[in-house]
């Protein structure tokens, strides 16, 4: 049956990744690869060492303390340097597919989707604050762009037209102006706040919409979404949780108003590294036959342990990857089921307890709960079957280039 849905996942792979504008996308996320390295450590440095609630500062005792100042100015560096890392990433995927399509001259459209990302990710009046994961939102605008524009030179115009013509500052305007138009269709006001009210319902702490959660968490994940906090890192703001802990401080855990939900299931069993578990990727990465994949795992591993999956986002890639979304799905859904029949059958307490910031979502069920030997257990067990989940399909992604040992 796996070894069905291996090949299955391969001939999507191969389908979807054929097509010229994925491997546009493709050699756009390569290109990024080494400043990406440098963003996603730099915000892991600051997180473990340098933010207000650094991890290690919990951690040891006469820690010295990081002046605002300092903090202010590293989180602002790293702010502009995520903007790098999206420019890059929108300047390589429009000089690629027009390059590919006998483009030479890219300046024009270059510069027209740098404005019109600009405008579609920063708010009015803010520091830009960009996601690195909106890879979607901006594949779309870019190929958009680019299909219009090669549209346009071919159909109105003369090639040998200046690039900076009357006509081609029209195609920009029209662009630029629609991705300003798009902007203010994605801000919807209080976003995030109805998200969170959303999965406070009681109807994410029964089966169906846990399960809802962990099918909807990979899709999106890997079609390049930015998801709400509460999907990745801070279930702990959600009224179920909340009432929880309240149970606890109060009665014990005798009576637990929502002893299932998003932080005890989801939260607690499949995000060891990110969504799905892709920590295990890093890892089995680390003994793949290639070392193109050698090195991306070892470059992984340590940012998957603190819970960010973006390197193998691009690197991998696993953004569209059908060979990567199947396992994923079936470890994300696996793994919640493991965990919420385990506290269901009381085998094991769920996690009430907020822990310190930035500490490995691995450690969660352990000191997090009141039963940390058998929550451990269950541990063991969710990560032991999310390796025999991946191992086949990280396999086949990497045999591919055996030949580079």
């Amino acid at each position: 049956m796996l070894k069905t849905l291996v090949n299955q996942s391969q001939r999507w792979d191969n389908i979807v990744y054929q097509h010229a504008t994925m491997q546009a996308v493709k050699t756009a996320l390569q290109q990024l690869r080494p400043i990406l390295v440098i963003d996603v450590y730099a915000h892991l440095l600051f997180r473990l060492i340098f933010a207000p609630d650094n991890f290690i500062g919990r951690m040891v005792d006469n820690y010295p303390p990081i002046t605002k100042v300092i903090s202010n100015h590293m989180r602002i560096g790293l702010t502009f340097l995520d903007a790098a890392i999206v420019m890059i990433f929108v300047i390589a995927l429009t000089q690629h597919y027009l390059t590919t399509k006998g483009i030479t001259n890219t300046s024009l459209p270059i510069l027209t989707n740098f404005i019109a990302i600009y405008l579609l990710l920063v708010g009015k009046n803010q520091i830009p604050t960009y996601n690195t994961t909106q890879y979607l939102l901006m594949s779309v605008t870019v190929l958009f762009s680019v299909t219009t524009y090669c549209w346009f030179q071919k159909k109105w115009v003369n090639p040998d037209t200046s690039p900076y013509a009357y006509r081609y500052l029209v195609w920009a305007v029209l662009i630029i102006l629609m991705s300003w138009l798009l902007r203010q269709l994605i801000a919807i006001p209080h976003f995030q706040t109805t998200i969170s009210v959303l999965l406070s319902k009681t109807f994410f702490t029964t089966f169906w919409g846990l399960l809802a959660v962990s099918i909807l968490s990979p899709l999106l994940f890997v079609f390049g979404f930015a998801l709400p906090s509460e999907l990745t890192d801070d279930q702990t703001t959600l009224n179920t949780v909340i009432a929880n802990l309240d149970a606890v401080l109060s009665t014990g855990h005798k009576v637990l108003p929502y002893p299932e939900n998003l932080y005890s299931t989801y939260g607690a069993f499949t995000l060891f590294g990110g969504i799905g578990n892709t920590l295990v990727i890093s890892l089995l990465l680390l003994f793949a036959t290639s070392r193109k994949h050698q090195k991306l795992g070892l470059i992984t591993w340590f940012p998957s342990l603190f819970d960010d999956n973006t390197l193998l986002l691009a690197g991998v890639p696993l953004f569209l990857r059908p060979l990567m979304l199947v396992p994923m799905l079936l470890v994300s859904v696996i793994s919640q089921l493991i965990g919420y029949v385990a506290i269901a059958t009381h085998f094991i307490q769920p996690v009430v307890y907020p822990t310190p910031m930035n500490i490995p979502n691995l450690l969660l069920p352990t000191i997090a709960s009141t039963t940390p030997i058998r929550s451990t257990l269950v541990t063991v067990a969710v990560f032991i079957l999310s390796i025999v989940i991946y191992r086949p399909f990280v396999h086949r992604l990497t045999e591919g280039v055996s030949y580079e040992k």
